[in-house]
């Protein structure tokens, strides 16, 4: 074989060496615990942010000038806010505040920062969108539910919501599809994610290249079938609902 030939062979072989994803499957454990709490930080955020956007879109709903312009400074803050800002913010500036107003130390775990941040920042997109699942509902509707005696608790819990969901589900499923992404930012303050993990493995390999590569794959292939899942999903319930 020609020296070309042979150099040929030793640059793939070297290529190969530096793509092999072995080291995804050695330290296969770690990486699903890790994965575990981009779920966790995904689950309670997002309770915590369909919680407030119901809140504040109730709040921005109301006749007083008070509530409706509570509601929209939420809205206009959170949603302008990068969410990597408000994690640095919730994490390392929200406690030395709460420290100065109660003469008491606290602090905040990473995971409940994460938390925090990613719910106040969702949590005004769902006001956004809930404000327009409950606009969209026929006022008639509304008003024969007040005809025949309903309080305004149960008009909201038996008449509104459930259409007011059907019409936001889509756009709903896609913030919460967002919402998953954005836990890819917790490692910055040192949420034991995926991508933590995987740090703390290139640091101790020095292979960043299949590790990184193999971590943006992963990322890829769930949100690529979370998204595919949500589609069929929210076309399913716009069918069931015709």
């Amino acid at each position: 074989m020609s020296e070309r030939g042979d150099l040929r062979i030793v640059k793939f072989d070297n290529l190969v060496a530096i793509f092999n994803a072995s080291l995804l499957w050695e330290y296969r454990s770690l990486l699903l615990r890790g994965l575990a709490y981009n779920f966790y930080v995904f689950a309670v955020a997002g309770a915590l942010a369909i919680s407030l956007g119901l809140s504040i879109a109730v709040l921005r709903l109301q006749p007083g000038w008070i509530a409706r312009s509570i509601g929209s400074v939420y809205v206009e803050v959170f949603r302008n806010v990068p969410e990597y800002v408000l994690l640095i913010w919730v994490h390392f500036v929200l406690p030395l505040l709460i420290t100065a107003l109660l003469r008491s130390q606290v602090n905040f775990s990473p995971f409940v920062s994460a938390v925090l941040a990613l719910g106040l920042a969702y949590g005004g997109y769902f006001t956004e969108a809930f404000r327009g699942g409950i606009q969209a509902v026929p006022r008639p509707h509304v008003e024969a539910a007040r005809a025949i005696g309903m309080s305004g608790a149960m008009t909201l819990r038996r008449i509104i919501l459930p259409q007011a969901i059907r019409h936001m589900l889509p756009e709903g499923m896609n913030l919460l599809v967002s919402l998953f992404k954005a836990t890819t930012l917790v490692s910055l303050i040192e949420v034991p994610d995926l991508l933590y993990q995987v740090t703390i493995v290139v640091q101790q390999e020095m292979r960043p290249l299949p590790l990184y590569s193999g971590a943006a794959f992963i990322y890829f292939l769930l949100i690529f079938f979370i998204s595919a899942a949500v589609d069929r999903l929210t076309q399913r319930w716009r069918v069931a609902w015709r």
